[in-house]
């Protein structure tokens, strides 16, 4: 699914930059950010590693939408962003790519189209399923987040690890309750 008709996946770069930072608040893994953008074809190979803080603040304001309990707080999490940003579209055709949509005027830096490019995805997805697909992971002591995707809209967890290690845990704890209800009737 492509919310936002760009050649970078901004939405998966939205969730992959909260889910770095949730992982290393602090920042100590040199070019974690700029490898999150890279995945999600960003061009940010050469990009300084000043940009970092920048991105690690940006997905600590990100997070506030994943956060959210209701579409009119998914809404005005999303409107604090898009109030931050600088959003100008035009087309272009750089690097033999064909011609695409960029949100901000060609003189802005790779922070300031990330920003741009990320709270547009959001918002393209609140404002088409509001707090539906998105969220905060369902598996026990997982602080991650997640945007579903997918056509069926079942996803609850951040990564399919997650999902499995919870099944396994549920499965088991239907094994000791059965073990425990045979035990007790004997």
């Amino acid at each position: 699914m492509d919310f936002i008709g760009y050649r970078s996946d901004a939405l998966g770069a939205a969730v992959d930059l909260v889910n770095a930072v949730i992982e290393d608040p602090e920042g100590r893994v040199p070019g974690q950010l700029r490898g999150v953008l890279v995945a999600h074809s960003y061009r940010a190979l050469d990009a300084p590693d000043s940009i970092e803080p920048a991105l690690r603040a940006w997905s600590r304001r990100l997070r506030t939408v994943f956060d959210v309990t209701s579409d009119d707080e998914a809404a005005a999490a999303v409107n604090a962003l898009l109030v931050d940003v600088r959003i100008e579209p035009h087309l272009t055709d750089h690097d033999g790519e064909g011609w695409h949509l960029h949100y901000t005027p060609p003189e802005v830096g790779l922070v300031d189209r990330i920003r741009a490019t990320t709270a547009f995805a959001l918002a393209m997805l609140v404002s088409e399923y509001g707090i539906s697909r998105h969220g905060g992971c369902a598996a026990e002591g997982c602080s991650k987040v997640f945007a579903d995707t997918s056509r069926n809209a079942a996803r609850r967890y951040c990564s399919s690890a997650c999902a499995n290690r919870s099944a396994v845990a549920a499965h088991r704890a239907r094994v000791r309750a059965r073990s425990a209800a045979q035990t007790s009737a004997r």
